[in-house]
């Protein structure tokens, strides 16, 4: 076990840097988004976290990419709550000749490092990070359906 599975699967922990991006002073609805995004993340990260070559690999993978989607989906609705303009991201810089694994706990890494940086990140600078978690997690998921198709 490395320090990110002490940390990460770590309740106590993990609640106390979904609570440390909360802005001092902020008005309750930008707390409540700012937990449930954080929050997700923490979730996000988890799977991230799982072996995809293990017997529930596919499954993690599958979940990990629409959970990605899925707070991608939510996250303009929750900056309008917050007031915080919205504008679609950039696309995450996937260039680079990593494998499949590598591209996913790359894209882990760098969420992991926003979690812990407490104050608070623009819900636009996550979605770009988060996307690539999601792209990460497909372009596993293409590779096991390849490799399991080869061997067919």
């Amino acid at each position: 076990m490395d320090d990110t599975d002490r940390w990460l699967f770590d309740p106590p922990t993990t609640r106390r840097l979904v609570l440390a991006h909360r802005c001092e002073g902020a008005p309750a609805v930008s707390c409540v988004v700012s937990d449930v995004v954080w929050g997700d993340l923490v979730t996000l990260l988890r799977w991230a976290r799982a072996d995809p070559q293990g017997p529930h690999g596919t499954g993690v993978l599958w979940r990990l990419a629409a959970g990605c989607g899925d707070l991608l989906r939510r996250l303009p609705a929750l900056s309008d709550e917050i007031a915080e303009q919205w504008q679609a991201p950039p696309a995450a810089d996937l260039s680079g000749q990593l494998t499949a694994r590598a591209r996913l706990d790359r894209a882990a890494r760098r969420l992991a490092r926003l979690l812990r940086s407490p104050g608070p990140v623009h819900l636009q600078t996550l979605a770009r990070e988060v996307d690539a978690l999601g792209d990460a997690a497909i372009r596993a998921l293409v590779v096991r359906a390849a490799a399991a198709q080869e061997s067919a």
